[in-house]
């Protein structure tokens, strides 16, 4: 009788306020596009390369780019910087091995873009105009870990990018004329410098992230970031 009164005076019980289930309305974080198969992976099973782990059942192909807290050194040196080219040759690099979306790469690089923001850091250095790049003759590999980020980014992009780069043709056979000429010993050579050429940058890497007092695993090829977080994703694997 009296709840009737005080409800028709205007005042509602505080019970009548809360859910019925409390319990039911909690709400659950959801899981980052990039990490939906974060804990499915098999790194026994996986080999990794330059750019990520990965390994096939038969039925989908399984990649991992890197773990957490390490990460592959080639994909820290396309993110040492927010340049969108670096970022467009790393998605292109990644999604020629297994197809990932475009969700599950933009929360991946938005959640370790401070991550890498981090590692910018470098001793002092004596700058030179552009008018005396000329002049500089006797600058050899010890001065790598001078290098501002951005530049230390660019020697290593292009040159991976130079002795990486795809070709857009495709045969189903090839003539004995193309064969022959694709040994020629002017692409051979060209090839051959481009991958020396990207070697020495990914050593020069290895070095710039070492002298900024990071962990690098040479072998591995992956680089101590705590923080880092690893993509991980799954695809139908190729007919």
């Amino acid at each position: 009788m009296l709840d009737r009164l005080l409800r028709r005076l205007g005042y509602v019980p505080a019970s009548s306020l809360m859910p019925v289930d409390a319990a039911s309305q909690v709400v659950v974080p959801s899981v980052a596009p990039h990490r939906h198969r974060a804990s499915a992976f098999e790194f026994d099973r996986a080999s990794l390369d330059a750019l990520c782990y990965s390994y096939s059942d038969g039925d989908f192909s399984y990649l991992a780019v890197g773990r957490d807290d390490w990460a592959p050194l080639a994909v820290s040196g396309f993110s040492l910087v927010s340049q969108p080219q670096c970022r467009t040759w790393l998605n292109e690099n990644l999604r020629s091995r297994v197809w990932v979306g475009t969700d599950a790469l933009e929360s991946w690089h938005a959640e370790n873009r401070p991550v890498f923001a981090k590692v910018g850091a470098r001793p002092d250095r004596q700058f030179v105009s552009p008018m005396n790049l000329t002049m500089v003759t006797d600058i050899g590999e010890d001065q790598v870990p001078l290098l501002e980020a951005s530049e230390i980014a660019e020697l290593f992009s292009l040159a991976w990018q130079r002795a990486r780069v795809a070709s857009p043709f495709f045969f189903l056979a090839n003539s004995a004329q193309y064969a022959a000429l694709l040994g020629h010993h002017a692409l051979r050579f060209a090839s051959e410098a481009n991958e020396h050429a990207l070697e020495r940058a990914i050593d020069w890497l290895a070095t710039w992230f070492e002298a900024r007092g990071l962990a690098v695993d040479r072998k591995r090829l992956l680089i101590n970031l705590p923080g880092y977080r690893a993509l991980f994703h799954r695809a139908p694997a190729p007919l």
